[in-house]
C-alpha cells in the first residue's frame, strides 16, 4: 500500500484487518510504541479514543474534511468512532495511547493536533509500561490513563493546527491545491484564476464549505507550512517567513505567536530541547 495521503477528495475507508492503530473494547486502556513502516491503514472508527505521538518519521492522518501532517515531537487526538486513514513513512515510530471514551474530556469534533510538550512527553513515556497485555484491574494503571484522558483538553487547544482542508467543490479543491504550492506569492485573485472562478464566488466557497474566510484559510495554511519548515527543515525564522509569504519577520512572528501561543524561536527551541524519544519511565 502507498503512504501517499495527499488527496483532494474523501472516500469512506474500510476497516482493514491488521491495522496496528486499532484497539478494541476487549483491551484495557493502554499504550504501545509502533514501527509500522511505510503503510496506509484505514478505519471506519475505533472503539477507543487515541493519542498518536510522533517519535520519528512522519505520519499523515486523513479524515472526512482534511488531512494533518504530523512531524516528530507532535501529537494528535483521534476521537472514538471517527473514520480515518493513517499513512506512515518508512522510518515512522509512533507512540499510541488508547483511551476509554468515558475517561476522556473531549468536547470537540474531529482530530486536533499539538506539539508534544514536556509534561506530555514524560507522561506518555511512563505510560509505555502498560501495553495491551496489562491487567485490566490494575488500579494504578487505571488511574494513570484516567489522568491522561483528563489532560487532553489542556494539551489540545488549537483546533486546526497542521490541518489542510479538502473542500468539496472542484473549484475549491483547485484553489487549495494551487495555494499549497505557491505560499510565497499566492493571492485570492491568483487562486480564483487557477480555480476557474471569480474572487467573489471563491470567497463564498470558502465560507460555505469550510466555514472560514480566505484570509483565515491562508493564515492556517501558512502556519502549517511554517511549523514544518521550522522543525523538520530547520530553516531560520527569516527564511521561513519568506517561504510562507511574509515580507517582514515581525509580521510573521506576530501571526505565528497568535496561532500557536509561542514565538517561532521558542517553538523551535522547545522542539529541539524536548527531543522526540519516548522512553519507558523508570520512576
Amino acid at each position: 500500500m502507498t503512504a501517499d495521503c495527499a488527496r483532494a477528495d474523501w472516500q469512506m475507508p474500510k476497516d482493514e484487518p491488521g491495522n496496528p492503530f486499532k484497539c478494541t473494547h476487549e483491551f484495557a486502556e493502554c499504550m504501545e510504541k509502533l514501527k509500522p513502516g511505510k503503510h496506509r491503514f484505514g478505519s471506519l472508527g475505533d472503539p477507543k479514543n487515541k493519542i498518536l505521538c510522533i517519535e520519528q518519521g512522519s505520519v499523515k492522518i486523513e479524515g472526512p474534511h482534511g488531512q494533518w501532517t504530523l512531524l516528530p515531537a507532535h501529537m494528535i487526538f483521534v476521537p472514538h468512532g471517527r473514520p480515518y486513514r493513517i499513512c506512515t513513512s518508512a522510518d515512522a515510530v509512533v507512540g499510541v495511547v488508547h483511551l476509554s471514551e468515558q475517561h476522556t474530556v473531549w468536547e470537540h469534533e474531529g482530530c486536533w493536533a499539538a506539539p508534544t510538550n514536556s509534561l506530555a512527553k514524560e507522561m506518555l513515556g511512563y505510560a509505555l509500561r502498560w501495553g495491551r497485555d496489562r491487567a485490566s484491574d490494575d488500579p494504578v494503571a487505571n488511574a494513570y490513563f484516567n489522568a491522561l484522558g483528563l489532560l487532553c483538553k489542556e494539551w489540545f487547544q488549537c483546533s486546526r493546527m497542521m490541518w489542510i482542508p479538502f473542500g468539496e467543490s472542484i473549484e475549491l479543491k483547485r484553489a487549495i491545491a494551487y495555494s499549497r504550492t505557491r505560499l510565497e506569492s499566492v493571492t485570492i485573485e491568483l487562486a480564483a484564476e487557477a480555480a476557474g472562478t471569480s474572487v467573489r464566488t471563491l470567497r463564498r466557497y470558502f465560507q460555505d464549505e469550510l466555514g472560514m474566510s480566505w484570509r483565515r484559510f491562508l493564515k492556517e495554511l501558512r502556519m502549517a507550512r511554517a511549523i514544518e519548515l521550522l522543525t523538520l527543515k530547520r530553516l531560520s525564522v527569516t527564511q521561513t517567513a519568506l517561504e510562507v509569504g511574509f515580507n517582514s519577520v515581525a509580521a510573521f512572528t506576530l501571526a505565528f505567536t497568535s496561532f500557536t501561543g509561542k514565538t517561532p524561536s521558542a517553538y523551535t527551541k522547545d522542539f529541539v530541547s524536548s527531543g522526540s524519544a519516548l522512553a519507558v519511565g523508570s520512576h
